[in-house]
């Protein structure tokens, strides 16, 4: 099932104080170039056309390029795209967009493009089928959305292992991560680091293989055995073999089995191009609620154990904060990384109005689990 466009073709035009004209309206084929343009302006790093058509014109869920656009003078200034993700609510399928590389360029700033763009895409979607937005602001952004109608569901933790202190303060200044790792400098992280190792979990009865490609087929039917309730991403086939397909990410996963089972798996992915390396334990099957199981202890240490090489190890809030702990993890909400790192915002807006869906309060936290596979595109 894909979801078509919702709504005629937007052609807005409002001249402001400076006498600039803008249009806001529908992405159109034409404007790749543009907007991947705009994104190297706006945050000072290329990204390719690949990039591109695997985020927004190949996304399975979605028969349009979900992105509005702000034009000035026939240039384009502005873009407010949407990440499209199939998701469960209750255990019936909705589509939500993920607001997403919003970007207005300098010069255009401050004249209300943001909020345009915005309640474009709101008047848009708003007579879709009931589904919802929702995403992780950063501070200079959250006020913006809670005044445009989103509430603030909660502030989730991450997790870090910080592997190479030095590398990452050398880079401190250019990649948000880094920075977390050069106020934290400290000859005390190898020494924790090798006592976690030295900690990890014998495997007993649990076999883990590493898959160089994402299988789908084992992560979908491992994910079809948790029960239905809450807010997730519908974890089928369809979505490990697209989701997965990032180009600026390496991606292997992990799979544990028992007695020839398969009862758990990661995905795990590490930035491809310049700066210090990241690895992100993407995804995790099946979402623990309170306590991990021994295969999910077992694919932690042994995706770390492989990933020694890496700047810096980052893992979602999923995880239990024992197992995180044992594996050598620190979460941001507390010393030393919370005096240099916010946590994650999480804020919803439905479609309609309507909070409760499918008997499912979307803006209670205690309603959502979600990996980094839901909160952004690594």
């Amino acid at each position: 099932m894909r979801y078509p466009p919702v709504g005629p073709s937007v052609s807005q035009s409002e001249a402001h104080e400076n006498e600039t004209e803008y249009t806001i309206r529908a992405f159109r084929a034409a404007d790749v170039d543009d907007f991947l343009g705009l994104f190297s302006e706006t945050f000072g790093s290329e990204r390719s056309r690949r990039w591109f058509a695997w985020k927004y014109e190949d996304n399975p869920y979605v028969d349009h390029v979900p992105i509005f656009v702000a034009e000035a003078d026939g240039t384009l200034v502005g873009a407010r795209p949407f990440f499209a993700l199939d998701m469960s609510v209750g255990g019936e399928r909705r589509l939500a967009l993920q607001p997403a590389d919003t970007m207005v360029h300098p010069d255009h700033r401050r004249r209300g493009l943001f909020t345009r763009m915005t309640e474009t895409a709101i008047d848009e979607y708003g007579d879709a089928e009931p589904s919802f937005f929702f995403n992780f602001p950063n501070e200079n952004s959250s006020s913006g959305y809670l005044n445009l109608g989103w509430r603030k569901v909660t502030e989730q933790p991450t997790y870090y292992r910080i592997q190479n202190p030095s590398e990452l303060a050398r880079h401190r200044d250019s990649d948000a991560l880094a920075s977390v790792g050069g106020a934290v400098l400290d000859p005390l992280v190898s020494g924790y680091n090798r006592l976690s190792n030295a900690h990890a979990p014998s495997e007993g009865g649990v076999t883990v293989t590493r898959h160089e490609s994402v299988p789908a087929a084992t992560m979908a039917a491992i994910a079809s055995g948790t029960p239905e309730r809450g807010v997730h991403v519908r974890r089928d086939e369809r979505f490990y073999d697209w989701r997965f397909g990032n180009p600026n990410w390496e991606y292997v996963a992990y799979v544990a089995r028992e007695a020839g089972e398969p009862v758990a798996g990661i995905v795990v992915g590490t930035s491809v191009g310049s700066g210090p390396t990241t690895t992100k334990v993407t995804d995790v099957v099946p979402v623990p609620r309170e306590s991990a199981s021994d295969g999910l202890e077992a694919l932690l240490h042994r995706a770390v154990g492989d990933h020694a090489d890496s700047d810096l190890l980052a893992a979602p809030a999923a995880l239990p904060a024992s197992s995180a702990r044992r594996a050598g993890f620190r979460a941001d909400d507390r010393p030393p990384i919370s005096y240099v790192s916010s946590r994650t915002t999480h804020v919803v807006r439905p479609f309609d109005g309507e909070w409760v869906q499918n008997g499912v309060d979307i803006a209670d936290e205690e309603n959502w689990r979600f990996t980094f596979s839901e909160q952004d595109t690594s």
